[in-house]
């Protein structure tokens, strides 16, 4: 009986390829609300999500054949581990794939922020020569400390940083990075708040958990730098978007590089308030949104669905 795979958010065509080539079938429908892929679900033995398709537990409990679920790219947030775990229904993700382009994303926000690139910008095309308001700073020699430093793409940003750079840069993680730090040549701490107390420039490379949620808040500011900069291509909530907000509006925060929100598009007044601040450069989700890694993530999650259902 041939394996049926069910891809409800666009992935890159050479994954598609991968599958069909080994023999499956392969459906795409990148529209389905949650309501038609409950009733569609029964039908397929995998599914392929992105970040749009919310797997919850009615759709994993409706999936009767389902044996396998596939998050091209790196958050699972958006499905349910647990039910999942209950059926004894594979998860698989690509984890190294997005490595690189969310690295090249996090140092681009960076240097936005310090160097107002996106405010010239918009000065520019506004007919402004705002030369006088765009007095920057320079990365090298600053502090960067990087909260997720010992997986791939905090210890990229931490290569990058240092040796395209020369700043300085801390690591924390609540994974021992001792030997990955002194391979690279950069300081680990064992607190965060020691991190943050430190450092000019803050930048978030952790996984949305319980843990994790508001771990920057209204608290923790206090303990950074005046005038530090945020910078979080990870997950919204990992920082208190309404702290954030006071804190940059006070000048207690330099500014931000925001490439994830609370809400994704922002609906709520005080995000919404946030993006606007002249200090703060946003980005819409697009960490791996290269062409190179939709690609790497499209023939990852491929290989891996082979395996798993060839079993």
């Amino acid at each position: 009986m041939t394996i049926k795979i069910l891809v409800t958010d666009p992935i890159h065509e050479d994954g598609i390829m991968a599958l069909k080539g080994s023999g499956f079938e392969v459906r795409k429908e990148p529209n389905l609300t949650p309501e038609q892929l409950i009733k569609v679900i029964p039908e397929f033995d995998a599914l392929i999500v992105r970040g749009r398709t919310k797997v919850t537990g009615a759709i994993i409990s409706a999936g009767s054949k389902l044996r396998a679920v596939a998050r091209s790219g790196v958050g699972l947030d958006n499905i349910d581990l647990e039910a999942a775990r209950k059926k004894s229904i594979q998860i698989i993700s690509t984890p190294a794939a997005p490595t690189t382009s969310v690295a090249e994303l996090t140092v681009g926000l960076i240097l936005a922020v310090l160097r107002k690139i996106s405010f010239a910008d918009r000065a520019m095309k506004e007919g402004r020569w705002a030369k006088s308001e765009l007095m920057g700073e320079e990365l090298k020699d600053k502090t960067v400390g990087v909260v997720g430093a010992a997986g791939r793409i905090g210890l990229e940003v931490a290569r990058i940083c240092l040796q395209g750079f020369e700043a300085k840069v801390i690591g924390y993680d609540v994974l021992d990075l001792t030997e990955k730090a002194r391979s690279l040549g950069f300081r680990a701490v064992g607190e965060v708040g020691d991190l943050l107390s430190e450092s000019n420039i803050v930048t978030i490379h952790v996984p949305y958990l319980p843990t994790t949620h508001h771990l920057i808040n209204a608290k923790t500011i206090t303990n950074m730098r005046n005038g530090a900069v945020v910078i979080n291509p990870s997950r919204g909530d990992i920082i208190d978007g309404q702290a954030l907000l006071q804190a940059l509006k006070s000048g207690k925060l330099g500014g931000a590089g925001l490439d994830v929100f609370h809400m994704e598009p922002p609906k709520d007044a005080w995000e919404k308030e946030l993006v606007a601040l002249p200090n703060v450069v946003c980005t819409s989700h697009i960490g791996a949104q290269t062409v190179e890694c939709q690609r790497l993530e499209s023939t990852m999650v491929a290989e891996e669905l082979i395996k798993a259902l060839k079993k």
